[in-house]
C-alpha cells in the first residue's frame, strides 16, 4: 500500500527556491534535505500548482513514529491507497 501526501504551496518552506520547481531532481532534494524523508521510501514526487505531491511506498509500521513522517503528516494533506 502507498501513502500519498500533498504539501500545499503555502506550507512549502520559503527557503526552497530552486530555478525550476518542476524538475524531479529539485523535488527529491526538497524531500530529502528539507523534509528528511529517506529516498528509499519515495515512490514518486513532483511539483504541481497545488504544491509538492509525494507518494511513499514500502513503509514499515515503525516508520510512522519517525520524526520525518510525523512532520510530513502534519504539513500535508494525506491519503492512503487501498
Amino acid at each position: 500500500m502507498e501513502d500519498f501526501f500533498i504539501i500545499p504551496e503555502n506550507k512549502i518552506d520559503p527557503a526552497w527556491n530552486p530555478p525550476d520547481r518542476s524538475l524531479e531532481l529539485f523535488v527529491l532534494d526538497y524531500c530529502e534535505e528539507v523534509l528528511n524523508i529517506p529516498l528509499f521510501v519515495i515512490e514518486d514526487s513532483y511539483y504541481t500548482d497545488e504544491g509538492v505531491e509525494i507518494e511513499l511506498k514500502n513503509l514499515e509500521d515503525w516508520m510512522i513514529g519517525e520524526d520525518w513522517y510525523i512532520n510530513l503528516f502534519r504539513l500535508s494533506n494525506y491519503a492512503k491507497a487501498s
